[in-house]
């Protein structure tokens, strides 16, 4: 994965976080690469980037962490099932990757995102094969939520060969 779409990430995560969820003190941690075949988080969004960037993209979180972004969010506790709770982490994830998308875009590297999808609970396999996901940690004074990008630039010959997906081309 290219370091340059690891950036716009971060910064996106951080402003998010700090404008949407009023979250203080957001600091990012050391990113890591991992490999990864499921989900490693007891709540995780996952959303498909397509374009010239693809992959995906997951924000994993513990539940104490998604319930205080809800909180922070609605101004009201909803448990993680409800509708209301879903999309105010759907929102947050979509805020945080369409921002990110911009910033590519500007840098010539134009993609979409698809819309996000909440999978609760660890070892929910998003994947055939293990991906070489770059993981950045961002803590905040809720917790700690977890970006993990799987992304690569598709070559212009490669968009129109019907290999666009979430997960096309990135299993390694």
């Amino acid at each position: 994965m290219k370091v340059e779409f690891l950036n716009p990430f971060v910064y996106a995560g951080l402003k998010v976080l700090a404008s949407e969820a009023g979250l203080k003190s957001v600091v990012s941690d050391k990113p890591q690469m991992r490999k990864a075949i499921a989900t490693l988080h007891a709540v995780n969004v996952v959303i498909g980037v397509m374009g010239s960037v693809q992959g995906i993209v997951i924000y994993g979180m513990e539940l104490h962490m998604a319930k205080g972004i809800i909180r922070a969010m609605t101004g009201q506790d909803f448990p993680i099932t409800d509708p209301m709770a879903e999309s105010a982490l759907g929102e947050l994830a979509n805020l945080i990757t369409g921002y990110a998308s911009g910033t590519l875009e500007q840098a010539g590297w134009p993609s979409r995102i698809s819309p996000p999808r909440i999978v609760r609970g660890t070892g929910v396999r998003f994947a055939n094969t293990a991906i070489n996901m770059l993981t950045v940690p961002i803590v905040t004074e809720l917790g700690q939520i977890t970006i993990y990008l799987a992304l690569q630039e598709v070559h212009p010959a490669a968009r129109g060969s019907g290999s666009e997906g979430p997960t096309g081309g990135i299993a390694g």
